[in-house]
């Protein structure tokens, strides 16, 4: 006579479901996790990129170009200011004559396309319009700043939430799995076989099954607990370390622009400096020649157009000052340019600090998931010697190994707790 058809019970069957929706879920959140996590670097890569152009070419125009930019905006200004008074001495002549020869050669030295050689740029009063030709210096290289960082990172945040989604159906399934090790369906809702039918199976270990065990319910339960937390603690650590690979791209990015900013900020600086200097050795250059005209063996005549140059010189001292003031001002959005450099240019010391303090955060919080992931595969590591110990305990169903396997367990739930505090 052959044996009765065997079949699994409802209760089996459902968890059977579970594990496969479970070993899914996880493999899609992983993938997710992995896709983010590389999603984050091109985030980084393109960051680097892209500042390296934005410090590139703001060396290119406060470094290169505005230094002789301004000797000549100075120069024009000089020979403005003199314009008037030339006619009234030999002083005022040869000083007109050498700045007005000195713009023109400059100028005329000067590439066609460069900041000099495109009148374009030119300011009647107050010299070159630097911002507008970081703007079209920038539009040289358009493929150097389409790429959007910040757009790369967001979209490694959508793949990190279908991940945590994915993350949520595991852990449900798991919990229902636990839900299903534990109860059993009322006797009146179950299907009497018939004569000569499939066999039922209620007892299959595929999970510890506390519902239906005939040992130590209680010790089946604790093993349900440890086969529970081998499934949901990997878990934990692929989102411990997505969270450290978000944490790191973020520092790794604020890094990059705090150095930009620094650097960038460095060059407007030394050429307002630059030409703050200029302007202060005009006002000496007028000063001294005030001193000079009180000199012994110059005529009144000559001491009195002296003296006249010296005012004169005083009121371009002041104008080269609002030169340098304008040209060295911080651009905005509305001069065209890229809102990178905009960032970069346009922070005082304080926004650097306080870049400096997000930076620094970034960073603790990738230190923080670190540890959580190395707690997380620490209790993992305990979890795996619990279940040795629980299969060897319901083996030899004796007392000792219970409490070894208690104290494991208790082990595992004490470093999840780190990791959840940490």
């Amino acid at each position: 006579m052959s044996d009765p058809e065997r079949r699994f019970s409802v209760r089996i069957r459902v968890q059977l479901a579970l594990i496969a929706v479970v070993a899914a879920a996880v493999l899609l959140a992983t993938w997710q996790f992995s896709e983010a996590s590389g999603t984050y670097q091109d985030a980084v890569r393109q960051d680097v990129k892209r500042q390296a152009a934005v410090l590139e070419d703001i060396r290119y125009v406060y470094g290169d170009e505005a230094p002789l930019a301004l000797r000549v905006a100075a120069s024009h200004a000089r020979a403005d200011g003199l314009e008037a008074v030339k006619g009234q001495g030999r002083v005022a002549a040869s000083e007109h004559t050498l700045a007005a020869q000195t713009a023109f050669s400059l100028r005329r030295a000067a590439e066609p396309g460069s900041l000099l050689g495109n009148g374009g740029y030119r300011h009647q009063d107050l010299g070159y319009d630097l911002p507008r030709r970081l703007a079209d210096v920038q539009r040289r290289t358009p493929e150097l700043y389409d790429v959007d960082p910040g757009a790369t990172l967001r979209a490694g945040d959508r793949q990190v939430a279908w991940g945590l989604a994915c993350a949520a159906v595991a852990v449900a399934a798991v919990l229902l799995a636990v839900v299903t090790g534990n109860v059993v369906r009322p006797r009146r809702w179950r299907r009497t076989p018939a004569p000569g039918g499939p066999r039922v199976l209620r007892a299959v270990e595929i999970i510890p099954q506390p519902a239906v065990t005939t040992r130590n319910r209680r010790a089946a339960q604790l093993h349900l607990f440890v086969f529970a937390m081998l499934l949901l603690l990997p878990l934990g650590q692929i989102l411990a370390a997505g969270n450290e690979q978000r944490a790191q791209a973020e520092a790794a990015r604020r890094a990059v622009q705090l150095s930009t900013s620094i650097t960038a900020h460095g060059q407007r600086t030394a050429f307002l400096t630059e030409g703050l200097r200029a302007a202060e050795a005009a006002a000496l250059q007028a000063t001294a020649r005030e001193f000079a005209s009180l000199e012994t063996g110059v005529s009144p005549q000559e001491a009195r157009h002296e003296q006249t140059v010296a005012i004169v010189e005083n009121v371009i001292a002041q104008q080269v000052r609002k030169i340098v003031d304008y040209m060295g001002r911080p651009p905005t959005a509305t001069d065209g340019v890229d809102p990178a450099a905009v960032a970069a240019l346009g922070r005082a010391p304080e926004r650097l600090s306080n870049a400096q303090a997000e930076q620094v955060r970034q960073v603790d919080l990738a230190e923080r998931a670190s540890r959580r992931a190395l707690f997380l595969a620490s209790a993992t590591a305990v979890a795996v010697v619990a279940e040795a110990l629980a299969a060897t305990a319901l083996t030899t169903m004796r007392r000792a190994w219970w409490f070894w396997l208690a104290g494991t367990s208790g082990v595992t739930l004490l470093l999840v707790s780190f990791a959840l505090v940490g």
